[in-house]
């Protein structure tokens, strides 16, 4: 079977994570997969795990897919003999669409982001009498947003499968992150002369509510005790220059010591070193966060709001530390018990997390499940 994988953009993390996972488990079972994908230093990545590039737009790091795209699709298709799309976004699912009107192939879709059943059901599907007609075979990272979907449209013939997006040990090696680039990192961050505990987080600057809710929870941090008083190193994370100026404006009024916002890093597993505790307050409550997983394997503790797809990626030993969405005080509390933590005990709980995450999500608990959801491809018929 030949694979051709749609990548929009090289911003999307989780998919370029999936794709190289996903290839590398078909090339193992005598399948090809091809990468149609934006230009980037993602595409050695990909060829690293098993991938061949079909083809990459000239400069941009996203794909618009208008009609001459379209056509050079139809042509890689025609021309490495193509029996399905894989995508992973609406933009890229649109465009298999339309070359499925030119070409005999059938699509099969990872809703890494959104598992809501709106978007399965509204975007993914079309009625007839209240008769869902499914379009695409769909994979679902989340078990709890899979058992919903499943339950609940059984009926409707709807081919869903559960299979989770797996972490790059490769990568995120203890063993292989080198002490100087650590050391150099630290060095950046301005953190060698007055050593404190790091918490590592994300920014949403788009949202004001996580402005308000990171605001108010580092005004509460500053007032520990010396010892145990962190940093926050947020990542600003592709922001525009307005966001980051407002975002700025509250946290110098409210004169933060505990906040340092850093420029994006290329060396997040160096990053994840550094700190003890990652902190996701993404504003989206149902959300897969290959960010969660990336930082337990790195041996931190996560901190984060509390919901089902979160317990699924947390082992049970840190489900104290989610809390209900939006409260500070107990979101404080958490993190005043993790920095009150001794080091052996604390090198104990990030341990049990990463392996956790070595034992859950790993290629070989996957390749199974991936595998039966495409050899479903092969008794269906093509668009």
């Amino acid at each position: 079977m030949n694979i051709l994988q749609l990548l929009t953009s090289l911003h999307d993390e989780i998919s370029i994570r999936a794709i190289a996972a996903y290839s590398k488990i078909l090339k193992d079972n005598d399948c090809n997969s091809y990468v149609f994908a934006p230009l980037g230093r993602e595409l050695s990545y990909f060829k690293r795990w098993g991938a061949e590039i079909a083809s990459q737009s000239a400069t941009s790091a996203d794909i618009v897919y208008y009609k001459a795209i379209i056509k050079e699709i139809c042509k890689i298709v025609s021309s490495k003999s193509i029996a399905t799309i894989h995508v992973y976004d609406m933009a890229g699912y649109k465009a298999a669409l339309q070359v499925s009107k030119s070409c005999r192939i059938k699509i099969i879709f990872s809703l890494l982001k959104a598992t809501s059943e709106e978007t399965v059901i509204g975007l993914l599907n079309k009625t007839i009498f209240g008769e869902f007609i499914p379009r695409v075979t769909t994979l679902v990272p989340s078990k709890t947003a899979y058992k919903e979907l499943l339950t609940k449209y059984s009926r409707k013939n709807i081919d869903l499968f559960y299979v989770p997006v797996p972490v790059d040990f490769t990568i995120f090696d203890e063993k292989k992150i080198s002490q100087e680039r650590t050391i150099s990192l630290a060095t950046q961050w301005g953190m060698l002369e007055k050593p404190r505990h790091i918490i590592f987080t994300k920014a949403y600057f788009h949202s004001k509510k996580w402005q308000n809710q990171i605001i108010k929870l580092s005004a509460n941090l500053e007032k520990l005790p010396e010892n145990i008083r962190p940093y926050i190193v947020v990542l600003k994370n592709r922001a525009n220059n307005k966001q980051v100026s407002e975002f700025e404006e509250k946290y110098f009024k409210n004169r933060n010591s505990v906040l340092c916002l850093m420029d994006e890093l290329t060396d997040l597993e160096a990053g994840l070193k550094l700190s003890t505790i990652y902190l996701e307050l993404n504003n989206k409550n149902e959300f897969y966060s290959l960010d969660i997983l990336n930082a337990l394997a790195m041996a931190n503790t996560v901190v984060s709001w509390q919901n089902s797809i979160n317990k699924e990626l947390v082992p049970d030993e840190f489900h104290d530390y989610l809390t209900v969405n939006g409260d500070i005080k107990k979101l404080t509390q958490n993190l005043t018990d993790l920095l009150r933590m001794n080091s052996r005990k604390r090198d104990f709980t990030g341990r049990t997390g990463r392996n956790y995450v070595i034992n859950n999500f790993n290629m070989k608990n996957m390749e199974e499940l991936l595998i039966d959801a495409y050899r479903t491809l092969s008794f269906s018929k093509a668009s």
